[in-house]
């Protein structure tokens, strides 16, 4: 055989192995299900222990205020929201009701003219009848 004719017959078996197989593995709805109990589960116990180390670290930062107690329990703080935000993304547990979800609202236009707002470049809202030049074009100390 030639090389060419071993190379396509290498991957036509390559070809065939690869649709015999799954495009990503799949698990069933009930074993999901199970496994997102016991996710919520495992966080729950970590937030309850992490929520009593933080109590424990401002206890001990209320004795000593030092740095390092400050971090831990800056640490600590990181912790619980981090675990929090684990607990919102994983479906609500069966029975207990979804979390509820406030839209933002838009606050209602101003009346101001564009006149009395400041140009958008200008963060300390100066007229435009201001006498800064730090604006304006360079120059020259000759003049």
């Amino acid at each position: 055989m030639t090389h060419r004719s071993l190379a396509i017959l290498l991957l036509a078996t390559v070809a065939v192995c690869v649709r015999a197989q799954p495009l990503f593995p799949t698990v069933a709805k009930a074993e999901q299900v199970e496994r997102d109990k016991e996710r919520r589960l495992i966080l729950e116990a970590e937030l309850a222990a992490e929520r009593e180390s933080l109590l424990a670290a401002m206890a001990g930062f209320e004795a000593s205020h030092t740095r390092d107690r400050g971090m831990e329990v800056h640490r600590h703080q990181g912790n619980i929201k981090s675990l929090q935000r684990e607990l919102d993304n994983i479906a609500p547990a069966p029975g207990s009701p979804g979390r509820a979800m406030a839209k933002a609202q838009r606050p209602p236009a101003s009346t101001a003219s564009a006149k009395d707002k400041g140009r958008f470049w200008d963060p300390y809202n100066r007229s435009s009848e201001s006498t800064d030049f730090s604006t304006h074009p360079r120059r020259d100390s000759h003049d």
